[in-house]
């Protein structure tokens, strides 16, 4: 399966799956769920009504007609189908899409949408990069969001009744900071080479930075004691106070 790499705002390299065929295709079926119950509730308050304008008919169509596009475009790459099976939409070097690439992406939808079990499926599985052809022609892709189960994801840890507090500065930090730290963090876990050791280190460097300290604890280490210095400082001391 392919892997995206995400540069996170601290400039923190993490790297996603794209998303598999099956979860794009509930997702889209949710998402044509959504439509259809749309829809059908137009129907019955026009009958309900009587209303016979067409016009009226095609101005109410207009938010299902462009749905994909601007759900995508206000929600960061999500639809409601793409939020519940946790994936978005990103470009193929991991940052954001512009709006001509959100646009491009839907407006191709009307040839790989008649033929979804077929041509999306099949460019989807040849590709390699988990790209349909409104991926490709607007150099997006969708990625998996959620993480394996079995790694420890939340930022909350246990911590022994006399543990003492290292970097006080840890409270400088934010809890998007802490989950990004425990993000590469797991990251490592599952994938122990050069480059997720790289990716300890930049992390470490921007920490520091950010906290304004310097330390030569080695980089897991270090990570480490951070995000237990934060629950100690927001859990502990929070209730202290």
């Amino acid at each position: 399966m392919a892997q995206i790499n995400i540069n996170t705002s601290q400039n923190v390299l993490i790297v996603h799956p794209a998303a598999s065929i099956g979860k794009r295709m509930l997702a889209q079926l949710l998402d044509f769920a959504i439509l259809f119950f749309y829809y059908l509730a137009l129907a019955l308050l026009f009958g309900v009504f009587n209303v016979n304008s067409y016009s009226l008919g095609l101005v109410l169509s207009l938010p299902a007609i462009f749905y994909s596009f601007l759900m995508e475009l206000f929600f960061q790459g999500q639809s409601i189908g793409k939020m519940a099976l946790q994936t978005r939409v990103v470009k193929i070097d991991g940052s954001q899409p512009t709006i001509i690439n959100y646009f491009t992406r839907w407006i191709i939808r009307l040839i790989d949408i008649p033929f979804y079990g077929s041509v999306a499926i099949i460019t989807i599985a040849v590709n390699g990069k988990g790209q349909r052809l409104g991926d490709i022609a607007a150099g997006t892709t969708v990625i998996n969001l959620k993480k394996n189960t079995h790694f420890n994801n939340s930022i909350y840890k246990n911590l022994p009744s006399d543990y003492q507090l290292q970097f006080q500065e840890t409270e400088k930090l934010t809890e998007k900071d802490i989950k990004i730290i425990n993000e590469v963090l797991n990251h490592h876990q599952q994938n122990r080479n050069r480059s997720t050791i790289d990716m300890l280190i930049k992390t470490k460097e921007v920490v520091m930075k950010k906290i304004g300290i310097i330390t030569e604890l080695p980089p897991l280490e270090f990570l480490k004691t951070v995000i237990k210095d934060y629950n100690y400082i927001i859990i502990v001391l929070t209730h202290k106070d």
